[in-house]
């Protein structure tokens, strides 16, 4: 085989994930992404040889084909972006704010714990969490994007804007 085959397996939880994966695999340019015909099940642990001779009592070699599956390594690692800001404001009013720019982007919980949110957007998915200082008159607040490009970018632009916009609006 001239070039590297790969065989992806996604899984989803939620029939919306599925659409955004199977739309991300129809309009891929690079290549050719298909999906394979008849049934694909991947055995671990099975006797190989065993298993496929009893395939071919049950259909025709040419319409058989096995492949040895190993992780295929990649170098990909998603980028973090923050966006801090100091707003002049009550501690809970800075909250809030932040708790409405989240639902502009429909962020789902994920953590309470950590502060954790996970948004999907047209530019993709990515986890967002925040903290917020008190100092008494003023709060600090940072936010940190992780996630692969451009959801990032994308998304600390927006949350850049909105606490520039909101920390002048609270400016004496």
């Amino acid at each position: 085989m001239g070039s590297d085959r790969y065989l992806y397996a996604v899984e989803y939880e939620s029939d919306a994930e599925r659409k955004r994966v199977e739309y991300l695999f129809n309009n891929w340019a690079d290549g050719t992404v298909d999906q394979p015909d008849g049934l694909v099940r991947v055995a671990e642990g099975a006797a190989h040889d065993e298993l496929y001779e009893q395939l071919l009592t049950k259909v025709p070699a040419e319409r058989v084909s096995a492949y040895e599956l190993k992780p295929a390594d990649t170098d990909v690692e998603p980028e973090t972006v923050r966006v801090s800001q100091t707003v002049a404001a009550p501690v809970e009013a800075v909250e809030s704010f932040v708790q409405y720019m989240f639902s502009k982007k429909k962020a789902g919980l994920q953590s309470a714990k950590h502060n954790e949110y996970e948004v999907y957007t047209k530019k993709g998915r990515a986890t967002v969490s925040y903290t917020l200082t008190d100092s008494g008159s003023d709060v600090f607040v940072e936010i940190s994007v992780v996630g692969h490009d451009p959801a990032p970018t994308f998304l600390g632009d927006f949350f850049e804007t909105e606490l520039t916009n909101y920390a002048e609006s609270q400016s004496p």
